[in-house]
């Protein structure tokens, strides 16, 4: 079948597939969901998304909601279902608690690539809410709306400085003079091609560099921030420097009492 839905505890005709109106994902986008690829039977990369739902539901004391075992479970039988080729596998699940679990076949767009258009004034870095998938997707689905009433794909969105967060549906990187670089996790989402391509740029600098060890700086404050780098196994090492001491330019007005603390991993070998 080219459409699977699994909804609270067995398999379900999706015409028939419905959420009652008190559910707290339908009266106040109260939950979670992760969108997967889906092949061959299998989602390659669950491990990362079950982490990253697991992780959400603990920040935003989602209670009670669907066990990562029983979440599994449904995937595993829907995927069982479906016909060969890729499907886009998406997991909602709320305090109901529901778990609803459908995978839809995919034909990736053939295109070469997509158009964007800038918002300014749709994306600010303390918005925590934004750092975990939730149900609350309104503002995503504006900018999309915007993004198409100007001729583009997609919509890059911007704070009302002009620095860039994220794209409407995905994270941003960008090719700088040889150099990948991706706004930090802060009022953003923490995306799974984001963990991917950080374990290749460690992968490459230990093959590359025979580098034993990371170290990175993050402003001191930026808890989110921090969060994320310890998820990915970065350790504070107890260091420190303050920002007048690296930057003596006598034109910097602002950003002298910044501390940075200093954070390191270990890099595995292979």
């Amino acid at each position: 079948m080219s459409h699977v839905v699994w909804l609270d505890g067995g398999l379900v005709d999706p015409a028939a597939a419905a959420l009652p109106i008190t559910d707290p994902g339908v009266r106040w986008g109260d939950g979670l969901f992760e969108t997967m690829r889906g092949e061959g039977g299998h989602v390659p990369l669950i491990n990362r998304h079950m982490a990253r739902l697991q992780a959400s539901i603990t920040a935003l004391g989602l209670a009670p909601a669907p066990s990562e075992a029983e979440v599994r479970r449904a995937v595993q039988a829907v995927m069982a279902e479906v016909d060969g080729g890729v499907h886009r596998v998406r997991v909602t699940v709320t305090t109901r608690p529901t778990l609803l679990v459908e995978a839809t076949a995919y034909e990736p767009d053939p295109a070469p690539g997509v158009t964007v258009t800038a918002l300014v004034g749709t994306w600010w870095a303390g918005d925590e809410i934004r750092e975990h998938k939730t149900l609350s997707y309104a503002g995503h689905r504006m900018a999309q709306r915007r993004a198409a009433a100007l001729g583009a794909d997609h919509a890059l969105l911007l704070d009302d400085l002009g620095q860039l967060g994220e794209a409407d549906a995905a994270n941003v990187f960008v090719v700088m003079n040889g150099t990948l670089v991706t706004p930090p996790v802060e009022g953003i989402l923490g995306g799974v091609t984001r963990d991917v391509l950080m374990e290749a740029a460690e992968a490459e600098a230990r093959r590359s560099f025979a580098a034993t060890r990371m170290i990175m700086t993050v402003i001191q404050g930026r808890d989110a921030l921090i969060a994320f780098y310890a998820r990915r196994g970065y350790v504070a090492t107890g260091n420190s420097v303050s920002m007048a001491d690296i930057h003596t330019d006598p034109n910097m007005t602002r950003g002298h009492d910044l501390i940075l603390l200093e954070f390191a991993k270990d890099l595995d070998e292979g």
